[in-house]
């Protein structure tokens, strides 16, 4: 790869973290600005086009995924959710040459702060100033940030966990941002105006990008082979992958934005690619602005694509306690993380557990899984540099949960969950039963002393079933909640407060 080092000092000089803005009117992207290092590109694109030439290696940039959570550690990002979207980014960065790999021994972090988890630009700047780790690009997951679906600020990228879905682009957007790119409507961002008439000559004290092209290295996007898009807020396209809302330049020249290109407001189904001038400007960033990610220039080692996992326990129909289950495998050579999923059918569907695992071949469930059931579970291979693995054919472990504790016939049959409790007064509490059959039986609360305080006959179908247990007749105290027929009994205690 050929590169002088007449641009990097200054290159260097000119550094500056992308800027940000207040969320704009449809809250896709909070990013708005250009960076001081983009503005030095635009100056010198000519020179830097000689300086390089042909080049056509590959440029590979590690990753920390730093997933939020809150102050009780709930609401986290699915990790695997993460590794199908870094390997989705990697598709959609194939024409760039540009690959993300997590960062080896040093992959994902977990960040348990509300404030962080859902936060406003205050907690954005707090989240990142706190945990951006170096020689990395640095990707947040949040619940909520800052009103939008992410944005890319302060050198890191911000990601709302409701926009980060299977093939979406809000990924290879922001980091689009981060590799420098604008929005392609660059300056319109917060502007409400009437796309029926001619756009103004002027907009943010910079010239409007006209359809002859007058203007397209010092407006819009600074690229001239990307069209004309004063669109800023979430759109849907035609057949023709256009805009449906028809604009107007200065020159009172119809056009439709081009739905294609990621760094627009496009939905995800629309945008597919980068144009050669984004591509080139993304990659020439990396080298100047970002040159602390070139940390490998050859591919490491891949997950073969050969033997599916081998599965250890539990397998050939073995009985498991369903609230204690341990699964094991054997090791995949290159393999640092496991997927492991747990489903009533074969075809994994519908799915009680989905846990990746990191430098282990075992995984212990407490909860989540049902008891009396015939189950399938899988494990899928990935490493920090290949996350590609998502659909390959993988082994299928048969199991049968029971309930080994249980002291009865009955409790092996039905799980129940007895809450709110405590309870006040005059609040209904709920009997929540799990069956795998139907049956009747009885329902009996008793007083600390063993007074019948009701009593009435329940038919239990199978699946989930809920009773009302009605407090409003009941005194502050000690109850006892007994579900009863020929197989056995369970029995709850609950507690009536005042």
């Amino acid at each position: 790869m050929k590169y002088t080092l007449r641009f990097l000092i200054p290159a260097l000089l000119l550094l500056s973290n992308t800027a940000f803005s207040q969320q704009n009117s449809d809250n896709f992207c909070g990013t708005r600005g250009i960076t001081k290092w983009f503005e030095w590109y635009c100056q010198n694109r000519d020179v830097l086009a000689q300086d390089r030439g042909n080049d056509s290696t590959w440029i590979y940039v590690p990753m920390t995924i730093q997933i939020t959570g809150t102050d009780s550690g709930t609401e986290h990002y699915n990790l695997e959710q993460a590794i199908i979207a870094v390997n989705n980014m990697n598709q959609q960065y194939i024409p760039a040459k540009i690959r993300f790999y997590l960062m080896p021994g040093d992959p994902f972090r977990y960040l348990d702060k509300t404030s962080w988890h859902d936060h406003d630009w205050t907690g954005g700047a707090d989240l990142i100033d706190n945990n951006r780790l170096p020689d990395r690009l640095n990707a947040f997951v949040v619940k909520n940030p800052a009103g939008n679906c992410g944005y890319s600020w302060m050198d890191a990228i911000v990601l709302g966990k409701n926009c980060s879905g299977a093939s979406n682009t809000t990924w290879a957007h922001e980091a689009g941002h981060h590799f420098s790119l604008p929005h392609p409507f660059f300056g319109w961002e917060g502007t409400t105006w009437n796309y029926a008439t001619p756009a103004p000559a002027e907009i943010g004290g910079r010239p409007v990008e006209t359809t002859d092209g007058t203007n397209c290295y010092n407006s819009g996007d600074f690229f001239c082979d990307t069209r004309p898009d004063y669109l800023n807020y979430r759109w849907s396209c035609d057949q023709n992958h256009e805009s449906t809302t028809v604009q107007h330049d200065p020159n009172g020249v119809e056009f439709r934005s081009d739905a294609t290109l990621f760094m627009g407001y496009a939905l995800d189904a629309c945008a597919n690619r980068f144009s050669p001038e984004q591509i080139m400007a993304m990659r020439d960033n990396i080298m100047f602005d970002h040159n602390e990610y070139i940390q490998i220039t050859d591919p490491l080692q891949e997950i073969s694509d050969g033997d599916p996992v081998q599965l250890v326990s539990p397998i050939d129909t073995a009985f498991v306690q369903y609230n204690n289950v341990t699964f094991s495998w054997n090791p995949v050579p290159n393999a640092s993380l496991y997927t492991v999923e747990v489903a009533l059918h074969e075809n994994n569907l519908p799915r009680f557990i989905w846990e990746t695992v990191y430098n282990t071949t075992t995984l212990t469930i407490t909860k989540n899984i049902p008891n009396n059931k015939l189950l399938y579970w899988r494990v899928r291979p990935y490493s920090e540099w290949d996350l590609s693995k998502q659909l390959a054919p993988q082994q299928i472990g048969v199991f049968r949960t029971k309930n080994y504790a249980a002291t009865n016939d009955l409790e092996r049959v039905v799980l129940a969950d007895l809450s709110p409790n405590p309870v006040i007064s005059g609040v209904v509490a709920q009997l929540h039963l799990s069956a795998d059959d139907n049956m009747d039986a009885s329902l009996r609360i008793t007083d600390a002393a063993g007074r019948m305080c009701s009593i009435e006959t329940l038919r239990i179908q199978p699946g989930d079933n809920l009773i009302d247990i009605p407090t409003d007749k009941l005194a502050s105290g000690l109850y006892f909640v007994t579900l009863q027929n020929e197989k056995g009994n369970i029995i709850k205690r609950l507690a009536v407060t005042e």
